[in-house]
């Protein structure tokens, strides 16, 4: 992600000049960000420009339908999408920040048939999906929330300057710290039957916290571009393994995505299953369910991927039971926190296994742990 042409870039883009009005710097950041798009990432500029103005005509279109016309072809184009992403990536082919788009593409027609989106224009369509400082890794915005944004004056240079110290500290994240974890890990879970079970422990520590260091390191990155070039995104993470329990976890990991997913995947799953089923616990651990496979799919395609995006639904319902049956948790002591935090950051840790291994190299893991463990 971070080459020369991505730093020539964001140093263009922060030399925007405070003072220019809102409709002409919408302008000037969605050109930019297309331009950015393409000689960074080598995006292949007219399939995607031609899904961005279809999305835009379908949103303007679909709130002026009939219900059930509208629904039809909502789902039809929702379904377009979704097949798109899918034969990208059974066919091997590497187009960065497509699933990002794909997400952002899917929301913007959901809000639309919901009559939310008609104060998004097309360039702030375009500049909300292409905006290059999030294009690749997120964080992921909303359509209608990012046009608001761009709306707003900016800032001025005072506020533009704090954009620079979350680009170090994203720097410092992911090249001083990231990078040398998950250097130490792969290597090693790529042979976890020759090495020491302790080595093999050391390397989910090293993995789990790598891998939060590389995401949180890019969020960090694109959220102080864009705010050095007077332009607010959503934050990502908040301090994810301090949580008390797994939902908590689930709340301050990459939040642009969990938000997303609870917003256009879990509320309609869990309203259909409530439907069938009667039962509001029942309903609500079934969308658990869906929402963390759905979750893991879209990381990758394989059936490690599905099994940890379950394995992570199983403790968020494991969690919803446990609080019908005992209610809400009371407050802790210092000492019950610490418990509590150490055994939702172990339980999400040794679940990254399954994302980090496929499954012949993560069962032999497990296995070697678990003889170590036990």
């Amino acid at each position: 992600m971070l080459s020369w042409t991505f730093v020539a870039a964001a140093a263009i883009l922060c030399l925007l000049p405070p003072g220019i009005p809102a409709r002409l710097r919408t302008w000037l950041l969605a050109a930019g960000s297309l331009g950015a798009v393409v000689l960074i990432w080598h995006a292949p500029l007219l399939p995607l420009l031609g899904l961005t103005l279809g999305t835009y005509a379908l949103g303007r279109l679909l709130p002026r339908l009939a219900p059930e016309r509208r629904r039809w072809l909502q789902g039809i184009a929702i379904a377009a999408v979704v097949g798109v992403l899918l034969a990208t990536r059974v066919r091997g082919v590497a187009v960065i920040g497509l699933s990002y788009l794909a997400l952002k593409v899917i929301q913007h027609l959901v809000d639309a048939g919901d009559g939310r989106t008609a104060a998004v224009d097309l360039p702030s369509l375009v500049c909300t999906i292409f905006f290059f400082p999030t294009f690749a890794a997120g964080p992921i915005e909303r359509t209608t929330q990012f046009a608001r944004e761009l709306e707003r004056t900016d800032r001025g240079l005072g506020d533009r300057l704090r954009g620079l110290d979350r680009i170090v500290i994203g720097i410092g994240k992911k090249f001083l710290l990231a990078d040398p974890l998950l250097a130490y890990a792969h290597p090693i879970f790529q042979e976890p039957t020759i090495v020491a079970p302790a080595v093999l422990l050391s390397a989910v520590y090293a993995f789990a916290f790598g891998l939060y260091l590389d995401f949180a390191g890019y969020s960090d990155l694109a959220i102080g571009v864009a705010r050095a070039a007077g332009v607010v995104v959503p934050e990502n993470f908040d301090s994810p393994y301090l949580a008390r329990n797994i939902g908590l976890l689930w709340q301050r990991w990459h939040m642009s995505l969990t938000t997303w997913l609870r917003d256009y995947v879990f509320i309609s799953a869990t309203r259909r299953m409530l439907r069938w089923t009667r039962n509001p616990l029942a309903s609500q651990v079934s969308g658990q369910m869906i929402t963390m496979v759905l979750c893991g799919l879209w990381h990758g395609l394989g059936w490690n991927f599905a099994l940890w995006g379950a394995y992570n639904g199983a403790g968020l319902g494991a969690l919803a039971v446990w609080r019908h049956r005992r209610g809400p948790a009371p407050s802790g002591t210092p000492v019950r926190d610490v418990l509590a935090t150490l055994a939702t950051f172990h339980f999400f840790a040794f679940g990254l296994i399954l994302f980090a291994c496929d499954l012949p190299l993560a069962r032999q893991v497990v296995n070697r742990l678990l003889g170590f463990l036990g």
